[in-house]
Formats: C-alpha cells, sequence, structure tokens
C-alpha cells in the first residue's frame, strides 16, 4: 500500500512539473509571437480642437495651409461656419503663442464631455506655446462648443468616412511590416509595441511625433499624420482615401525615428548657447528642434534610400549640400545597424559635428 502512493506521489509530481515546463515554453512562444502593430485613427479630441482652430486662423493664414479640397472638409465648412464667432474661436485666435500642431493637445484630455485635463501631461505644455492657466480657461468653452455645435453626432455621422479614409494606408503600412523596419533599424528587440498614427484629415501642414500618449505607456508609440495636399495637376489624389505613397511612406521614417531620438537629443545636446549661431534669434525650443531635425532629416532620407531606393534626398545631402547636413548624412551612412554597433554612438557622433559647425561660424 505504501509503494502504491509512493508511486502515486512521485506520479503526480512529475505531472505537476511537466505542465508548468508546458506552461513556460508555451508563454515564451507566445511572447516570440507578439507582433508590433501600427493602428490608424482618427481621433474625436483632436478632431475638435482642428476644426476650432482652422475656423481661428482661415482669414489670414497662408492658403498653402488650408485644408485639401475634399468632400470632408466641405463638410466641416458647412456645418461649423455658423460658429465661427463662437468664445471658443475667438479665445484660440488671441492666445499669443499657440502652434499649429496645437489641436495635439487634445490627447491631453479624458474625452469630449468634461474636457477635463490629465495634469500628467502639463510639463508637455510648454512645447505647445500654452500654459496651464489658458488651458484651465480653455475647457468651458469647448465644453460649450461641442453642445452647440452638436460635434458628437457631427463626428459620428463621418465615422465611416473616417473608416474608408484610413482603412487602406493602415492595411499597407502593417503589410510591408513598416514599423518592423525602423524597429530593426535602431536595433529595437522590443515586441508587442503598438504604434497609433492620429490622423488630421483637415490638417494640411505638419505632422508631428507625440512623445507622450496614453499616461507615457512604454508599449505605446504615436505619431500625428496631416493630410498634405496633392497637388492641383494630380491626375488622381489620395486625399481622400490615404494611401502609403512615398512620401508618406517617408514621413512615417521621420517621425517613428523622433521616438528613438528624443532620449538622446536630451542626452547629448548639452547647453543651447553653443548653437546660437546656427539658430539666431530662436528660443531653447526652437534650438532643440533645429538641432534635433539636422539629424533627422538625413536620417529619414537615409532610411528611405536604403529602404525603396528613393535617391532625391540622398543625391542632395552627398552632391549638393554644403553645410553640416553633408557630414551628419555621411556619419549617418557608416552606420549598419546588422553589425550590432548601437545607434547611439553614431548620434553622439553626428551631435559631435553639428557642435563643431555651431563652433566655427
Amino acid at each position: 500500500m505504501k509503494k502504491t502512493s509512493l508511486l502515486i506521489s512521485l506520479l503526480f509530481i512529475i505531472t505537476l512539473f511537466a505542465c508548468k515546463e508546458n506552461n513556460r515554453k508555451e508563454n515564451v512562444i507566445s511572447q516570440k509571437k507578439e507582433p508590433n502593430k501600427v493602428i490608424f485613427k482618427v481621433d474625436e479630441r483632436i478632431e475638435i480642437l482642428r476644426i476650432a482652430f482652422n475656423l481661428a486662423v482661415q482669414d489670414y493664414i497662408d492658403p498653402k495651409m488650408l485644408p485639401c479640397d475634399t468632400d470632408y472638409s466641405k463638410r466641416v465648412k458647412n456645418h461649423f461656419k455658423e460658429f465661427k464667432n463662437h468664445q471658443l474661436i475667438k479665445y484660440i485666435d488671441e492666445l499669443p503663442n499657440i502652434h499649429f500642431d496645437f489641436p495635439t493637445i487634445g490627447l491631453m484630455y479624458e474625452n469630449c464631455e468634461s474636457f477635463e485635463f490629465e495634469n500628467i501631461y502639463s510639463k508637455e505644455l510648454s512645447s505647445f506655446g500654452i500654459t496651464k492657466s489658458e488651458i484651465d480657461a480653455l475647457q468651458p468653452f469647448l465644453i460649450d462648443f461641442y453642445k452647440t455645435s452638436d460635434f458628437e453626432n457631427f463626428f459620428n455621422k463621418n465615422k465611416r468616412y473616417y473608416r474608408n479614409a484610413i482603412e487602406k494606408i493602415e492595411k499597407q503600412v502593417n503589410d510591408e511590416k513598416l514599423f518592423d523596419y525602423v524597429l530593426n533599424f535602431f536595433q529595437s528587440k522590443e515586441q508587442g509595441l503598438e504604434m497609433v498614427v492620429f490622423v488630421e484629415l483637415t490638417n494640411s501642414f505638419n505632422n508631428k511625433a507625440i512623445s507622450f500618449y496614453d499616461n507615457y505607456n512604454p508599449k505605446k508609440r504615436a505619431t500625428l499624420l496631416g493630410n498634405i495636399c496633392e497637388k492641383k495637376d494630380s491626375i488622381t489624389t489620395t486625399n481622400e482615401i490615404l494611401e502609403l505613397n512615398n512620401n508618406r511612406r517617408g514621413t512615417l521614417y521621420h517621425e517613428a525615428s523622433h521616438l528613438f531620438t528624443a532620449k538622446l537629443l536630451n542626452k547629448y545636446i548639452g547647453e543651447l548657447n553653443q548653437y546660437k549661431s546656427l539658430c539666431e534669434n530662436c528660443n531653447d525650443a526652437q534650438i532643440k528642434d533645429k538641432i534635433d531635425h539636422l539629424i533627422v532629416y538625413p536620417l529619414q532620407e537615409l532610411m528611405s534610400y536604403r529602404q525603396f531606393g528613393k535617391d532625391d534626398g540622398h543625391n542632395f545631402y552627398l552632391n549638393k549640400c554644403t553645410d553640416v547636413r553633408k557630414d551628419i548624412y555621411i556619419k549617418l551612412s557608416e552606420y549598419q545597424p546588422e553589425k550590432g554597433i548601437p545607434f547611439e554612438k553614431t548620434y553622439r557622433e553626428c551631435m559631435e559635428l553639428i557642435k563643431q559647425s555651431a563652433s566655427e561660424k
């Protein structure tokens, strides 16, 4: 009887460990298979601020910065034109230091019902040219504009249009594993990352990497993609239904790169006064942006050249450029991810080139 009990106990222990080992293997396999993905969205919080911003500046803004002539922009104009004198529009127009990318702060609000600002993002406000007191003053105007303009109903009616506008490019980006290419370029081994691309269909001027999102969730990255207008003489247009052309591909390389270079910029930029010769009459934010893009623009062109043979930027930096960007491009060209040398080393060397250039002017 004792022998039987001993055998049963031994069998139970063996089975238990075998199950644990199988579970461990299954977890490892599932972790390895967890894909990185890109999601495209039209966000209600950004959209209401973009519409309000466009209403505030439309009479004096550079025509090149006006929304593209699409069915959607016409619906926006017809629906919201009667609210041009709303207090929200007047307040935005009077803000002294507001930037074109102001609507991105929509992501700092919990929702469009209360427009409750999430204080974790307070440190980001200065980069948008707005203060916390101005944010607080903005809240009641946003709440009233949301209600009186019937924005919720307008947004819901256009959800099918939004989905149709971004569905194709989202599939194209994921099918060609664009985000994985960027991750591999920077030798990132992270898995299960999610890159959210917030599309602004009536922003025809700029794109932007977003350093904050989802309470700084380390598993999520975000970027803003504008709807840059096609030329008037284009035979076809991709402003109604977005497609992954080479311009947008390069833009995504550019903005995704910021997600990796931002920390390096802060680590190696040093005293900002040393760059005054490269950015005259610039404030601190403008200096950092200038130095950042001295590296990221050549980086975008290098990635585009290597991945799909786009050579206009490549030829420009090698054969026509006469400033420090040429040296930066050459230095970046020496970087080979497959050799395992960290990108940080190359970035640091590029920053030294910039410092040397600034000291010689």
